[in-house]
């Protein structure tokens, strides 16, 4: 989340601790779109760490509706 927060501060000139509030804001919001399976990828893709097992979740998700 640093990054999202670091580009908060540069592209709309928020204080750091503006751009924390407002990070964590987005966060919340996007995270409380998305089915819980999914949730703990979005904290990981905020992080900067790879999200690979995101696709596979996903996949699941849309298969156990289908079925």
């Amino acid at each position: 989340m640093k990054a999202l927060i670091q580009e908060l501060v540069a592209k709309a000139n928020l204080d750091p601790a503006q751009a924390e509030k407002v990070a964590t804001v987005v966060r919340e919001f996007v995270g409380s779109k998305l089915p819980e399976p999914l949730r703990p990828h979005l904290d990981a893709a905020l992080n900067g760490e790879r999200i690979e097992g995101a696709i596979d979740a996903a996949k699941g998700l849309v298969g156990g509706f289908l079925k």
